[in-house]
């Protein structure tokens, strides 16, 4: 909003409107048309495709900031499913503003497009997080991911039912992959899940891989 010219945010406001999703809603599904862009202003959301073998699974892990259903403004279906890992509040706005905005000559548009670049940087993101040699690295990979897709540096993690089954592996060795992590000194974990980032630690340990 803060980068539309300076009569359009009120063209918008009254077609803007704040909802809460719950631990494991969905706000886009997979091979459909999105009638709504939904902004996440709070919270942690999974994306979730489905495979050839018919099977769902993680692709990676989005945060505040990030543009869901954008596609839908092209009149293409989503290409993920997005659920919500934790309690996660949006900014929504219906598509059909956004092509009235279109034609009145607004950039909003511009920066939709834009969301949908950054759509795909994130998942190209996530897909190096798997190609990360031992899993103790991979999740402070993903740790790292996770404190940036929420731009602060204490995150909610993810079950460890969900790490492992994003990073194929066991919940045990999720476990134990966390404790070697709080043991070095990347990461202190707090209660409810929430967890401290220490951000150049975990950037040293990875950049000490042997490839």
């Amino acid at each position: 909003m803060g980068r539309l010219a300076s009569h359009e945010p009120d063209l918008i406001e009254s077609q803007l409107r704040e909802r809460i999703f719950h631990r494991d809603d969905v706000l886009i599904e997979e091979g459909k048309i999105s009638s709504f862009v939904r902004v996440v202003k709070m919270g942690t959301v999974f994306g979730y495709r489905q495979g050839l073998d018919g099977q769902s699974r993680p692709i990676g892990v989005v945060g505040r900031g990030h543009a869901l259903g954008v596609f839908g403004t092209y009149n293409m279906p989503s290409q993920a499913s997005c659920i919500a890992l934790s309690k996660v509040r949006v900014c929504e706005l219906p598509i059909a503003a956004l092509r009235d905005m279109s034609a009145c000559g607004s950039r909003l548009i511009a920066h939709v497009t834009q969301s949908v670049v950054d759509s795909v940087a994130a998942v190209s993101t996530w897909s190096e997080a798997m190609r990360v040699p031992g899993v103790v690295s991979q999740l402070a990979y993903v740790t790292v991911l996770l404190a940036d897709a929420n731009r602060t540096t204490v995150v909610e993690l993810p079950s460890h039912s969900a790490l492992a089954q994003l990073l194929g592996t066991r919940r045990e060795t999720i476990a134990r992959a966390l404790r070697t992590l709080e043991r070095e000194g990347c990461i202190r974990r707090r209660e409810h899940k929430r967890c401290e980032v220490y951000r150049s630690q975990l950037l040293t340990r990875l950049s000490q891989i042997k490839r």
